[in-house]
């Protein structure tokens, strides 16, 4: 699984939404891989992950379950809870557009119980239901000219949709996204995310407004963190750049 930092984020041309008309497009022509049906799961799994900020990987996106999901309003999101993640556990508050995929996954599977996975349920062995939606993944990517990233010269993995959450996080925030809030919903830290996702060259070339406004507010956002912390007792590990 590739690491590199290669969002599909909108620059000269959106590829999130061109990777999601691919996937819409393939589950319409019905095609098969390997014996499985590419269909309307495959997009759902897409911005179910967008959305919610969980890896794509065994422990996370793949393990949970629907007892591990809590629907909330005020504003509409989802409680998602990783057990086992990359960082342990945690919860996660999604996007309002992880809340739509989920609902119709619910209706997919009306008789499912707290028990039963999100995704491609019918597979016990997780490992299995990854592979098949990485090998749908690379096809839309093909089908559609996504699979190679000029600006980083790398190629696109379905890891991509984790960088995706993250960068377009900050980017449609216009950099004002609380980044500590950020970083624990995706089980991260914050020097991991100036690292990759506010400090790389294809971030400073395409967006250099954003990531600017990113940088001058994380100062004032720990700050005002600090003094929520105080105000409540919390004691909050800050980087060492801010202590």
């Amino acid at each position: 699984m590739a690491s590199c930092f290669a969002p599909l984020v909108p620059g000269s041309r959106d590829e999130y939404q061109a990777l999601l008309k691919g996937a819409k497009q393939l589950a319409k022509d019905s095609t098969v891989i390997r014996g499985v049906p590419v269909t309307d799961k495959l997009y759902d799994l897409i911005l179910f992950a967008v959305h919610a900020f969980v890896r794509p990987t065994t422990t996370e996106l793949y393990a949970l379950k629907h007892n591990d999901i809590t629907v909330e309003t005020n504003p509409k999101r989802l409680l998602v809870t990783i057990r086992n993640g990359k960082t342990g556990f945690r919860v996660a508050n999604t996007m309002s557009g992880a809340v739509a995929a989920y609902e119709r996954i619910r209706k997919r599977y009306p008789e499912a119980d707290g028990e039963d996975y999100l995704f491609l349920p019918a597979y016990p062995n997780r490992a299995t239901a990854s592979r098949i939606f990485q090998r749908q993944f690379n096809l839309v990517m093909e089908r559609t000219g996504l699979k190679h990233d000029p600006v980083t010269n790398t190629d696109h993995s379905i890891y991509s949709l984790r960088h995706t959450a993250i960068c377009m996080r900050i980017i449609l925030s216009h950099g004002k996204v609380n980044i500590f809030n950020l970083a624990k919903n995706a089980g991260t830290s914050v020097e991991q995310i100036e690292r990759f996702y506010a400090k790389t060259s294809r971030s400073h070339v395409r967006w250099p407004r954003t990531c600017k406004a990113l940088a001058r507010s994380r100062k004032e956002q720990a700050a005002q963190t600090r003094r929520f912390c105080n105000a409540t007792f919390i004691e909050l590990p800050l980087p060492a750049s801010e202590r």
